[in-house]
């Protein structure tokens, strides 16, 4: 039988700021401020970033292939890790098409309540390019590319990198209490047209091997 769904994202409206307080906006009024405030909203919490092909383009319901972050997703246990390095991931073959959850010990830190911090796990270069060469289709990471005054020019690279070769990510994950293995994922990003990405909902359930 399948496991119960279990919710991974963190709530919308939440990151990490420099001094660690909870960062909280309201919607502002009027259109053009809406529009604005909402272009920031998409690094709030978890959300999916795009390819650069659909940069812009989240509108385009027919460029936006939700089976990329819908479907059969394999979660890795990586806690052991300062940073994920190609030999760790290789040792998992991943495998094209596949949808990879990648969980570490960011997950057990709470990070989004904490201040961008220098020692978040995050992947290597080679690491991002193995799952290139491998075409995985959408990788999930429990943690934030952006990081404000922490934010690593490594992890910028990265993440431009696997976005440049057509992977979606889904980033500020919580995979605290998701097991390895197989489960099912259900991820949606909002339907609006925001820079890089869209803030989402994401849900797995374990399921039977």
């Amino acid at each position: 039988m399948e496991g119960a769904w279990l919710d991974i994202s963190v709530p919308f409206g939440e990151e990490p700021s420099e001094e660690g307080a909870v960062a909280r906006e309201g919607l502002p009024e009027g259109a053009e401020a809406q529009a604005e405030w909402l272009k920031r909203a998409a690094w709030m919490g978890t959300y999916v970033t795009a390819p650069p092909s659909l940069e812009l383009d989240l509108e385009d319901t027919e460029r936006l292939p939700l089976s990329a972050t819908v479907g059969k997703a394999r979660v890795l246990h990586l806690d052991d890790v300062d940073c994920i390095r190609a030999d760790s991931l290789a040792e998992y073959e991943p495998r094209a098409g596949e949808r990879l959850l990648l969980r570490t010990r960011n997950s057990q830190r709470e990070w989004w309540k904490k201040p961008h911090g220098e020692d978040f796990v995050m992947l290597s270069e080679a690491a991002a390019r193995l799952l290139v060469e491998r075409q995985v289709a959408c990788v999930g990471v429990d943690y934030v590319s952006r990081a404000g005054a922490g934010f690593h020019s490594e992890s910028r690279g990265v993440h431009q990198l696997m976005r440049e070769a057509g992977m979606w990510l889904i980033e500020g994950l919580d995979l605290t209490e998701v097991r390895v293995g197989m489960h099912e994922l259900v991820c949606l990003p909002l339907k609006v047209k925001a820079e890089w990405g869209s803030p989402a909902r994401a849900l797995v359930r374990a399921l039977r091997e």
